[in-house]
């Protein structure tokens, strides 16, 4: 892989898949919301970077000229990644009929029930880890529950965990870097959901109720009021999206907690003393620690708050950036685990706002809570400087080193 060309100006040079911004990403992004709201680069095949709040919803919102076609932003050139992963790569009206048969495996009902069972794999996975005093909380718990659940989900041994892991960081993570990867990820996990789904079919009326099933079964609503059911590639596509969404944005934002309260030993001695606050702290910690940014295709020249961009090109909307911009939040920069207005967008804004929310949220809660109540007291084990954070289109700490005190 050959080195990547240093940044000479982020305002006009920026690059996202260089170490230094997955090091330095928020003040990178202060530094271009005060003097060039709209960043743009030569690099991948020119690119623009939407950092304040009011522009990412405008953009993210104007769906005919900034398409969700495609939603990174790499070295591959645009024409080549237009993939089909419904409903995340449609845009209105298509989008809409193929959304809404999903919603409600993942509405607060759908979530209250599977909440036990997500406990339960919490408390296991930190039975798992015995009587340790090191431990990692990204390695050993945040990236394994949020697999665990996808994959109960999904109605497939836990054995699959691993593979789950390794296909989603190489799809959101080093894939964004080698292409070659991330290829090699999507095809498996293509051939993986049509073999399961083929199973399900085979099955028939004695198919198990998981969300391999729910898509196979799923029809789109037309604006008739008739439906049709979903095609081949609809139904890939959607499990697709399913994994990918469901457990690289939770694990990176679990992470992202245990890393902020090992650090921050005030704000932990306030969460374990204050319970109640869990609801808003997940909130500031979902606004503070917003792990995604993505991307959209711009379908005719255009402009972003005065700024002329392109057609044919990409732009990326900041989402963790518009969750610090000073002129929506006060005192932005600052985690405030009683925060009260608080009306984030880490879970996206418009049409394409995550589906799955409602699971996050209780994940996130019921992992931390979970993690609380078995270690009250630890501390990052290293320099909070020391951890490395992720490279791609997610933002999470790529290891937490804890110490448990006693």
């Amino acid at each position: 892989m050959s080195e990547r060309p240093p940044v000479t100006d982020w305002a006009t040079d920026f690059d996202h898949l260089s170490e230094e911004w997955a090091a330095n990403g928020p003040e990178i992004l202060a530094d271009l919301r005060e003097r060039c709201p709209v960043a743009q680069t030569e690099r991948f095949y020119g690119a623009y970077l939407v950092t304040r709040h009011d522009d990412i919803v405008e953009t993210a919102r104007a769906t005919e000229t900034f398409s969700n076609c495609i939603t990174a932003v790499n070295t591959n050139h645009p024409d080549n990644i237009k993939l089909d992963l419904s409903p995340i790569t449609l845009d209105p009206p298509e989008h809409g009929p193929v959304r809404r048969p999903l919603l409600p495996s993942f509405s607060p009902k759908a979530t209250d029930e599977l909440e036990p069972t997500v406990v339960a794999m919490a408390e296991r996975l930190l039975d798992d880890m015995g009587d340790r005093k090191l431990v990692d909380g990204a390695l050993d718990f945040a990236q394994l529950l949020p697999v665990e659940v996808m994959g109960h989900l999904f109605g497939v041994s836990a054995e699959m965990g691993p593979t789950f892991r390794q296909w989603v960081d190489g799809m959101l993570k080093e894939g964004q870097i080698d292409l070659d990867i991330a290829r090699k990820a999507a095809s498996e996990v293509q051939q993986f959901f049509a073999a399961q789904l083929a199973d399900r079919e085979a099955m028939g009326d004695d198919a198990p109720d998981d969300l391999v099933t729910m898509v196979l079964n799923a029809e789109a609503e037309l604006g008739d009021g008739s439906t049709r059911p979903f095609g081949r590639k609809e139904r890939i596509g959607a499990l697709f999206v399913l994994m990918l969404g469901g457990i690289d944005t939770t694990w990176s934002t679990l992470g992202s907690m245990l890393f902020h309260l090992g650090s921050h030993p005030d704000d932990l001695k306030r969460l374990v003393n204050e319970p109640e606050l869990m609801p808003t702290a997940i909130e500031e910690f979902l606004r503070y620690y917003s792990p995604v940014t993505i991307a959209r295709y711009i379908t005719e020249d255009a402009d972003i708050a005065g700024c002329p961009v392109s057609g044919g090109r990409r732009v990326l909307l900041s989402y963790p950036s518009a969750n610090r911009d000073p002129d929506y939040f006060e005192n932005p920069d600052e985690l405030i685990l009683d925060r009260q207005n608080n009306r984030h967008m880490a879970f996206g804004v418009g049409v394409h706002r995550c589906l799955g929310s409602n699971l996050a949220r209780m994940e996130l809660r019921v992992g931390l809570t979970a993690w609380l109540e078995r270690y009250p007291n630890f501390e990052l084990a290293v320099e909070p400087d020391e951890v490395k954070w992720s490279v791609g289109p997610i933002r999470g700490p790529r290891s937490v080193p804890i110490r448990i005190l006693d």
